[in-house]
């Protein structure tokens, strides 16, 4: 009987054991197709899914970066994304190195459904209307605007229900002078999980504020404009069609790539944004009177938080605004190491000509620590990315902004009419050290430091400005995935991706043209004619795509074509 029971009791186990795994297996599926229904652009063909921690992306940079780690900390981040100790230290002789060590890498990046891009922080601070407290609901970035309508009452085009959250609301009729929204780029819950105790005003804010541990990016892909066009409009990519940082084309024997928001001749084309922001629609609700700033040293955020400015229509998309104000939204020119704007729609803060990047760097190279050194102009410049992922960067971004909320709110008094401003900006510094260096790094610690206490100086700024009369929202863009150094990842360029599928084209044509019209880094579409002049289903580029191996293993999980995407209600 004993026997039996014990035999009954194993195969209970094992039986939990498959059903964990073939559940498991449903999620990533059930996620990836999620965001492919949100996210699909109308002549989007097919979906590609990558095995987890591989990156598909344009190139690995071309220098080698030297990164420091410590022992323990990489241990806990093997741990939490299941990887092996054992695989690492075979290929780094961990075991040989003392606890804080060096080692080189290359480059990193995120844009998949998997949860280390996806999983991410809110932060929301505003006593007056506001219940404090840790929430388990699962939240989308496309909520926040909804989250900001309710308190102000004011429908808008993009509007989600919030209904869900009607818990985390006091009975206040009272606007805010002021709401700020800060995204810490690439600041998922990956970088918190990996440096524990490097944002102590962040964790002190979690009791502080209504904390949601479960807000997730639910939209392919998970890139730096789509993140922030979610967070600035509540739109999804389906409908705004801003759905990756670039994309990518081929022609002549070469890949091209055009960056979100760059018309023709490198032109700057706000009309890409098919969908109005929350900050358009309430500052032409308010007749122009709200001050709009929006701050990112990459315009693909600065654009997707504030929107289109003087260049916004109305809901009809018929009847440009007459004389509307210009809002600030500005970012860096890093070929002039000054910031910059689009004039046609925005403005720029007097203030922001105080901040010369390498002026600055000169200034305070003293007492900022940091992990490059610029001789002069020229290599200051060759080492741009590095300082936008220093202390440098952080500190620079926090100055300017306040300076920035001083010059066109406070000074003239505006936070007194009565009227809500919006104040955006993104610390941007935590996804160009990540991207550089790994999140896991020393170097990545560091900058998060900074960032949380720039992030406190804010508050204190706006505490001793607005009193309690302000919200202060903070949360992520994104994600990312580790090191392939650390993950055994697999990296693959667009260049490898498109010679490997126009294979299937005689030899002579493989240079002029390509199967595939466009793609980014998950979403693909035909070039339907060139197929059918040389009779190449769909099926064939598929199961092409699908035979693409990296260092003798297959890169590409799943691919999906556009009709095997459910539709997805909420």
């Amino acid at each position: 009987m004993i026997v039996k029971t014990r035999v009954k009791d194993k195969f209970l186990i094992v039986l939990c054991i498959v059903i964990y795994f073939i559940l498991a297996g449903c999620k990533w599926e059930k996620d990836y197709k999620r965001a492919a229904f949100l996210s699909m652009q109308p002549d989007t063909d097919l979906i590609l899914a990558p095995y987890p921690f591989n990156i598909f992306d344009r190139e690995a940079r071309d220098a080698i970066t030297l990164s420091h780690y410590s022992k323990e900390e990489i241990k806990n981040i093997l741990a939490d994304h299941e990887l092996s100790w054992d695989s690492l230290n075979t290929q780094w002789q961990l075991d040989t190195e003392e606890e804080n060590f060096t080692k080189e890498v290359n480059y990193t990046s995120h844009y998949t459904q998997y949860p280390y891009d996806t999983e991410i922080p809110i932060w929301i601070y505003g006593p007056k209307w506001f219940q404090n407290g840790v929430y388990s609901d699962v939240i989308f970035q496309q909520h926040i605007p909804s989250l900001y309508g309710k308190i102000l009452n004011f429908g808008f085009s993009n509007q989600l229900s919030v209904s869900a959250f009607q818990k985390i609301f006091k009975d206040s009729n009272e606007k805010p002078e002021i709401i700020v929204t800060i995204v810490v780029d690439q600041g998922g819950k990956q970088l918190y999980k990996a440096h524990k105790g490097a944002y102590p005003f962040l964790e002190s804010l979690s009791s502080n504020s209504v904390y949601f541990k479960k807000a997730k990016v639910v939209h392919l892909e998970s890139h730096t404009a789509v993140g922030h066009m979610a967070i600035g409009t509540g739109a999804f990519p389906k409908d705004s069609q801003v759905f990756s940082n670039e994309i990518y084309t081929f022609s002549e024997g070469k890949v091209h790539h055009r960056p979100v928001y760059q018309g023709l001749n490198n032109s700057f084309d706000l009309s890409e944004l098919h969908s109005a922001s929350f900050s358009d629609e309430w500052d032409l609700s308010q007749n122009n009177e709200p001050v709009i700033i929006s701050q990112c040293y990459a315009n693909r955020a600065a654009v997707g938080m504030a929107g289109h400015g003087k260049e916004y229509k109305d809901g009809s998309n018929q009847k440009t605004l007459i004389s509307p104000d210009a809002d600030f939204v500005y970012w860096q020119d890093v070929k002039n190491l000054n910031w910059s704007t689009y004039p046609n729609a925005f403005g720029k803060p007097l203030a922001a000509q105080k901040y010369n990047l390498y002026q600055f760097y000169q200034t305070h190279k003293a007492n900022i620590q940091t992990h490059f050194e610029a001789k002069n102009p020229i290599d200051f410049l060759s080492k741009i990315h590095h300082f936008q992922g220093s202390e440098f960067q952080v500190k620079m971004d926090g100055a300017l902004f306040r300076d920035t909320i001083e010059e066109t709110i406070l000074k003239p008094n505006k936070h007194k009419d009565g009227k809500t401003d919006l104040a955006y900006l993104t610390l941007k510094a935590t996804d160009a050290v990540g991207h550089l260096y790994g999140w896991e790094t020393k170097e990545a610690e560091q900058v998060l430091l900074s960032t949380d206490n720039e992030i406190k100086t804010i508050f204190e700024f706006l505490k001793a400005n607005y009193g309690d009369n302000f919200i202060l929202l903070v949360t992520a863009d994104h994600g990312a995935a580790p090191m392939p150094e650390i993950s055994n990842g697999l990296f693959l360029t667009h260049e490898e991706f498109f010679n490997s599928v126009n294979e299937l084209l005689p030899e002579s044509e493989r240079k002029k043209s390509s199967l595939v019209k466009w793609v980014t880094h998950s979403q693909l579409s035909l070039n339907r004619d060139l197929m059918k002049s040389h009779n190449v289903t769909e099926e064939e580029i598929i199961q092409k795509i699908l035979s693409i191996e990296v260092k003798q293993r297959k890169f590409f999980r799943k691919i999906w074509k556009r009709e095997e995407i459910p539709n997805v209600s909420f």
